[in-house]
């Protein structure tokens, strides 16, 4: 064969294998390609998994401090994170506060606590985005999230709900581990919504939560308010039917009288005294009833005042003695008073307003006391002189102990009406002893069981 067509025969047998080489290095080629694709889906699809696992838990609206627990173990699990560290900004907190952190210690990384709405005021990175930190942009106290040595790469995820912070996380990862941020950054930027908006769910929930338990708060209140102004409204109407009662009896009494004696109508003159005395014990009594009245309607209008000054104890005794005798009592009925009054310092009080809460509760022992004794005590205590008026009548059921000193109401108005009175002594009295700067109870064990009335006056 000649020498050229060998040579030719040879460099034809070259060019088929280069041509073969390159196919087979093309088909190689391919075959990386599909395999870093499928490798690629198949870690966007774990993404999505994750992603839409997560999304499932934060529509039940867990707690913070769920929300950072499930954080922290997915960091770890999937980016590898060394260290992490979740803050969560609270509904009416003007401060970032550090839920949980793994690989740190928690006892210090509890007093991380970041302002809001800018925990890095002293940087100019963008809040919004995820991104690489420097390693100045972390405080100084802050630098554990670094790593033993100091070698850790930061990377902040922010959570964003509307174009507001509501939390972010900042993990330590180690270089070789490192976010491939063409993959992961579209999953951790959806994360990051997902807990923001998590977040903002769980405050707008709450939210709700306390409106709908003030409302219902309101509501029983309105409910309360309803039933005590149905309450004081029969009340109302029960105290004008007593008080008409009372007002008419002494007026007709009196006129009665006077009547008598215009006519001529007794036997003699002492007769006809004791039919002017009725007639004046009557119109008495009728101007404590109207005085009473027109004190409710001062202590309506606020215009209710007291002369306060000092007042001798043993001198105002002397003469509420002696207008309790003129006071309507059973003949089987005692009265026992104090001794030793010289001893008691002098009480600042008005000492009008002061005999007309004794006698007020005296009036009361006595009209409900059909036998035994009425007791009146002065103690000195400190700051104060304690009083104390006891009776042995018929006492006051437990149940009716708390509509004591309200308007209108006298306790007994059923089957005990046979007693006269509109019901407010109590009232005035509780009323007057706090505007001399004291206070005022009552306590009985129960009907048939006598009542006590203690109340208290400054010492001067």
């Amino acid at each position: 064969m000649p020498v050229e067509d060998q040579l030719s025969k040879w460099q034809g047998a070259d060019s088929d294998a280069c041509s073969a080489d390159k196919d087979f290095s093309d088909g190689e080629s391919l075959k990386k390609r599909i395999a870093d694709l499928e490798g690629k889906l198949s870690r966007q699809d774990h993404q999505l998994s994750v992603l839409q696992h997560l999304a499932g838990v934060f529509a039940t609206m867990p707690k913070p401090n769920q929300i950072g627990k499930m954080l922290l173990e997915l960091f770890c699990r999937e980016l590898h994170a060394v260290t992490s560290m979740v803050w969560l900004k609270g509904r009416y907190s003007d401060v970032f506060r550090p839920l949980s952190g793994v690989g740190l210690n928690k006892r210090v990384c509890s007093e991380w606590k970041l302002p809001a709405p800018n925990p890095f005021p002293d940087t100019h990175m963008l809040l919004l985005r995820q991104q690489w930190l420097e390693k100045q942009t972390v405080l100084p106290h802050m630098t554990p999230l670094l790593g033993p040595g100091g070698n850790l790469a930061l990377y902040y995820l922010p959570f964003e709900y509307n174009a507001a912070l509501m939390g972010f996380a900042i993990m330590g990862i180690d270089p070789d581990h490192s976010i491939d941020e063409e993959e992961e950054n579209n999953a951790l930027e959806i994360l990051g919504r997902q807990v923001g908006a998590s977040i903002y769910n769980s405050h707008l929930f709450l939210n709700l939560s306390d409106q709908r338990d003030e409302l219902k708060y309101k509501t029983d209140e309105l409910e309360k308010a309803n039933e005590s102004l149905m309450k004081m409204d029969r009340f109302k109407n029960e105290f004008l039917v007593i008080t008409s009662h009372e007002l008419r009896t002494p007026l007709t009494g009196a006129l009665g009288f006077i009547k008598l004696v215009m006519e001529g109508m007794y036997q003699d003159e002492e007769e006809m005294r004791q039919m002017l005395q009725d007639s004046y014990s009557s119109g008495k009594y009728l101007l404590k009833l109207l005085n009473d009245i027109l004190d409710l309607a001062k202590i309506e209008s606020g215009n209710l005042k007291v002369d306060l000054r000092p007042v001798s104890v043993k001198d105002r005794f002397a003469e509420i003695k002696t207008i309790t005798h003129s006071l309507p009592r059973k003949s089987n009925v005692a009265i026992h008073w104090p001794d030793d009054l010289e001893s008691l310092p002098d009480i600042i009080a008005d000492p009008d307003r002061f005999s007309q809460v004794m006698i007020n509760l005296l009036s009361n022992a006595l009209k409900f006391t059909l036998e035994g004794s009425v007791s009146v005590i002065a103690e000195r205590d400190i700051g104060f002189i304690n009083f104390s008026v006891i009776d042995t009548g018929i006492g006051i059921s437990l149940e009716n102990q708390g509509n004591l000193f309200q308007k209108f109401v006298q306790v007994h108005s059923g089957h005990s009406r046979g007693f006269s009175g509109t019901g407010l002594g109590l009232l005035i009295s509780k009323h007057l002893v706090e505007l001399m700067g004291g206070a005022i109870e009552i306590h009985s064990e129960g009907e048939g069981r006598g009542a006590t009335v203690r109340f208290r006056i400054p010492i001067g």
